[in-house]
């Protein structure tokens, strides 16, 4: 690996050997890459090692949250660099991409401390570009020492944070492991966001979203908590103009209209639940 700037990348893992070599060729011009693991059982962590990659193994009790997966790694990895890149194995940097963030953090600027990347979401193919909203910031470019984050399952940088943006995205994968991953996941991602809700309705209190990312959607989705599903869909196919992305937009947009039915019904199932009604 070429040492051209002071940057770790590391990548949270689980059962991930479809995807792991494709996303650490994107990496090597990092100084070192570390993959952080929560159970692979397909041969993740044995490709990773092949590869020459150190392999640390952390499994959270349930629910899974990924601001405490990359906070463990921040503190356990022993990182050599002053610069920490977050990647999920589904996801790739692109050349010009990487040679901004060598630049960015060659720099020495003391202004921020922190950046946000856009990703191109790819489905089947297709960046959805219209569908997804793009750009959607995620948090994942920051400095070691200075910088933890929050969010729980939204993950997203703490409090205090001075962040920036690079206006060239990533890469993401986002179904290369199929419907029946991306059902997993959202299975887990609606259920952590239904006792969000829940909490929100039993108290009132807008910290039991958990998040000040985002807190004005959030609130007003918490609000209008049965209205989920089609609110979705027509703000993703037709406010946002999805439909001019073909099949592909529209199966993606049935999904997630989907995943905030597995919402809604879970938040009935919570509440009947602590009003001793029968599920």
């Amino acid at each position: 690996m070429s040492h051209l700037c002071q940057v770790s990348a590391i990548i949270l893992t689980k059962n991930e050997v479809c995807n792991l070599e494709r996303c650490i060729n994107s990496l090597q011009w990092c100084q070192e890459i570390i993959v952080v693991d929560s159970g692979s059982t397909d041969g993740t962590i044995q490709l990773a090692e092949a590869l020459g990659i150190k392999v640390f193994t952390h499994i959270q009790p349930p629910p899974f949250k990924i601001s405490e997966q990359r906070n463990w790694a921040l503190e356990n990895c022993q990182l050599k660099s002053e610069w920490v890149l977050f990647l999920d194995a589904d996801e790739i940097i692109p050349p010009d991409l990487a040679a901004e963030i060598q630049r960015i953090c060659s720099a020495n600027n003391q202004e921020y401390n922190a950046y946000e990347l856009p990703a191109r979401y790819l489905f089947w193919g297709k960046w959805l570009k219209l569908t997804q909203g793009y750009p959607n910031w995620h948090s994942r470019l920051l400095k070691l020492g200075e910088v933890t984050f929050t969010g729980g399952v939204w993950e997203h940088f703490s409090a205090g944070t001075k962040v920036s943006r690079i206006n060239i995205p990533y890469d993401h994968y986002a179904n290369s492991k199929g419907f029946g991953d991306w059902l997993e996941r959202h299975n887990r991602y609606s259920s952590w966001d239904a006792q969000k809700v829940v909490d929100f309705l039993e108290t009132g209190k807008t910290s039991a979203l958990g998040t000040e990312r985002k807190l004005k959607l959030r609130l007003l989705a918490a609000k209008l908590w049965f209205m989920r599903p089609i609110v979705r869909f027509i703000q993703m196919y037709f406010l946002r103009l999805g439909f001019l992305e073909g099949i592909t937009a529209l199966i993606f947009c049935l999904l997630y209209a989907m995943y905030e039915f597995m919402t809604v019904v879970k938040i009935i199932e919570l509440r009947r639940k602590k009003s001793g009604l029968p599920l």
